[in-house]
């Protein structure tokens, strides 16, 4: 009997999470039944209440609640795994890890926080991710300042690397910046630094509300675009993908538009 796992995975929400409802419909009716799990590539903006957004490094005129908290039980058909961007309410996220003795972080019923950095097996995947964008600069530790947590630090890049070694074959790699060397003047060089460590069979990321595919070495790299209302009147073609893992192989059985 073949082994299969069935996951989406989805661009940057921004708030917007009936869209990901949608998307996991959209899956249900491809495959027949709700897949397995869904890996979300940051900026989620899974925002509680007003406390959560107020914790948000965002421009004024894009601040927003969205619609998260007006989710009810039952509206997500499968868990929802997701990462921290640069526009997340990273001191209750990092309350919320400290305070949580497993990974993943239960955030609300069926969503997952997975942390700032490390890698382990969910639903038979072995999955790596990296939280934040990279700054010039690098930290070695972080301040107060809501900017300051957005950044991920070059210690939680390698404890990346590190656990998806530990875990042996990686089959997704998850973060939000892109690696560089697919597109001319984008991508951090950091994050491509997980990618040719574990040559995971896929990497999938965000941020720059755009889709695009390339590879690295025998990685296989998806980029998403943001989700529909979030992306600012970009066209949102490839704001998730469907992908089925059996007998070991990933493959990519849809992309949404």
């Amino acid at each position: 009997m073949s082994q299969q796992t069935t996951f989406l995975a989805i661009g940057d929400v921004h708030g917007h999470w009936t869209q990901v409802i949608s998307a996991i419909e959209s899956a249900t009716h491809i495959l027949g039944h709700s897949p397995d799990l869904v890996l979300q590539v940051g900026d989620a903006e899974a925002l509680r209440n007003e406390a959560d957004l107020d914790a948000v490094h965002t421009p004024a005129k894009y601040r927003s609640m969205g619609d998260f908290s007006l989710l009810l039980p039952g509206d997500l058909m499968c868990p929802v795994y997701f990462i921290g961007g640069n526009h997340e309410p990273y001191e209750p996220l990092d309350i919320a890890a400290m305070n949580s003795d497993t990974v993943p972080i239960e955030w609300s019923p069926n969503v997952h926080y997975l942390g700032r950095a490390g890698a382990m097996s969910l639903h038979g995947l072995n999955v790596a991710w990296l939280s934040g964008i990279e700054r010039v600069e690098m930290l070695t530790a972080r301040n107060i300042g809501k900017k300051e947590k957005t950044y991920y630090l070059a210690s939680e890049v390698e404890l990346t690397k590190r656990r998806g070694s530990m875990l042996g074959d990686t089959d997704v790699v998850v973060t939000h910046d892109w690696p560089s060397g697919i597109r001319e003047g984008r991508g951090t060089d950091l994050i491509r630094s997980i990618t040719e460590k574990l040559q995971p069979q896929l990497h999938v990321c965000g941020h720059l509300h755009t889709h695009f595919e390339a590879s690295i070495g025998n990685s296989a790299v998806n980029a998403l675009n943001a989700v529909p209302g979030a992306g600012h009147g970009e066209r949102p073609y490839g704001w998730w993908r469907l992908y089925v893992k059996e007998n070991g192989i990933i493959r990519c059985l849809q992309v949404g538009s």
